[in-house]
């Protein structure tokens, strides 16, 4: 029981908005556009209610809890119980695996989310990522790579985005992944900030460039917070790594029309990198994790049509 205190302890001294503030007034973010500070401890806010709501209450109890959250940020939430189950996998097994039952149940509507937060909670207690790799499927595999790499973003800045550290001994599709995640991270701790999100990512080698802005368009346009002239802004500080910054949009819109919780950030966001609406641009995407194999950006760059592709050229 100390042990569990103590973990439970230091969870709830790192609450995600906190956090937050001080990283920006570390990395001397300024609040250039105040709505997507703003938005980002929301989204901050649901992902820790996910969290404590996970482990204080029992299996089927959470996803009502849940319901009571907008449905707009309830991925985040959905984010934060997968590191609540996880926690409580790891503190007390049984023999049910709470993720694996929960996803087999209620919270299979969410399921990637609550793989998300199971690589968040691998990075936060520093276990390997490579076991739970050979336990999961590819797709869920990567789920968890992603919400890793996010993680040390977020929590580990100095070492993953000052140095370009990466904690675990992975490579090829693994390590893209890991830095889609990365990326997804660089828009909350640069607050949304595009001068300073281009400083940081240039400060990366060139092989690391394209996912690393394939995550900042997932989270500016899943997340959200930046008005018209931000995001605008981003895409021609992208320069030649605008496309990959669209299809990280791509990949957003895909994954809320899939859950039909559609949102203003996300339709703002396609309306601006692709000319279309967020809709248009996820039928034009074959099913999220199709072929896992593969480079995720590329297979979804052969299935959005010409006309939508060329106005990325404009």
């Amino acid at each position: 029981m100390m042990i569990q205190d103590a973990w439970q302890s230091s969870l709830n001294k790192a609450t995600l908005p906190t956090d937050l503030i001080a990283t920006w007034a570390e990395r001397d973010v300024q609040e250039s556009d105040g709505g997507i500070q703003k938005r980002l401890e929301q989204v901050g806010r649901s992902l820790m209610k996910g969290y404590h709501t996970a482990v204080t209450d029992e299996l089927e109890a959470i996803a009502p809890k849940l319901n009571e959250i907008d449905e707009e940020l309830r991925g985040f939430a959905y984010e934060g119980v997968g590191m609540g189950l996880a926690q409580r996998d790891f503190l007390t097994p049984s023999s049910q695996n709470r993720i694996a039952t929960f996803v087999a149940g209620d919270g299979a509507a969410y399921a990637n989310m609550v793989y998300v937060g199971l690589g968040l909670m691998l990075a936060r207690v520093g276990r390997p990522i490579e076991p739970h790799l050979q336990r999961l499927d590819n797709a869920k595999g990567w789920l968890l790579v992603d919400g890793y790499g996010y993680y040390q973003g977020m929590f580990y800045w100095r070492d993953s985005l000052n140095h370009q550290v990466i904690s675990q001994p992975i490579s090829g599709y693994t390590r893209s992944v890991f830095d889609q995640g990365l990326g997804r991270s660089i828009w909350f701790v640069d607050g949304g900030d595009v001068n300073r999100i281009a400083r940081t990512i240039d400060a990366f080698s060139l092989d690391r460039r394209e996912d690393l802005w394939g995550g900042v368009g997932y989270a500016c346009a899943y997340a959200g917070g930046a008005e018209r002239a931000t995001i605008e802004a981003l895409g021609n500080t992208a320069g030649a790594y605008r496309l990959h910054l669209a299809q990280g949009t791509a990949y957003a819109a895909k994954s809320r029309q899939c859950l039909g919780n559609q949102s203003v950030y996300t339709e703002l966001a396609c309306q601006v990198l692709w000319g279309v609406s967020a809709d248009a641009v996820a039928d034009s995407l074959a099913t999220i994790g199709e072929t896992p194999e593969s480079r995720l950006w590329q297979h979804y760059r052969a299935r959005i049509p010409h006309p939508v592709r060329a106005t990325l050229a404009a």
